[in-house]
């Protein structure tokens, strides 16, 4: 999806999700942490941790590494 298509369909989105339950897959941590409210992350087949986007920033950056 090219990045004006992409941002409609995140400003969509966010506009439908008031009051509702949206289920989103995906592989781009800065899109879940844009549109979603709680997140988990699978690795595997199975569920590694959850929690609101600050939860994740705060605990999961010590678990990825990172090269630089």
């Amino acid at each position: 999806m090219d990045p004006a298509a992409r941002r409609s369909l995140w400003d969509l989105i966010l506009a439908e999700k008031k009051g509702r339950t949206i289920l989103l897959t995906t592989h781009f941590m800065d899109e879940a942490d844009v549109l979603g409210d709680r997140i988990a992350i699978m690795s595997g087949g199975k569920l590694q941790c959850s929690g609101t986007p600050f939860f994740l920033k705060k605990t999961v950056r010590n678990w990825i590494p990172v090269d630089l």
